[in-house]
């Protein structure tokens, strides 16, 4: 039983950044959703504003998503 723990937290180390990938990109599309929603209500001009706010934070998550494999590769 004591063998398996390390292995299970190691796997767990190495599938961190990974699963940072993801949380990022769900973040940053609800994030900026959120702000393009709010700018919506407030210029009446729904809902174009929600919409770039999504994509916008979708382009960020790639971005980031880029950037994070690429680290990783190197390592």
């Amino acid at each position: 039983m004591m063998d398996k723990k390390p292995a299970f937290q190691h796997a767990f180390r190495k599938a961190g950044p990974y699963l940072n990938i993801s949380y990022t990109l769900i973040g940053a599309m609800a994030l900026f959703g959120y702000i393009g929603n709010w700018l919506d209500k407030k210029f009446g001009v729904e809902p174009y504003l929600l919409l770039i706010g999504i994509f916008i934070g979708l382009v960020l998550g790639y971005y980031n998503m880029i950037k994070v494999i690429q680290s990783l590769d190197k390592k």
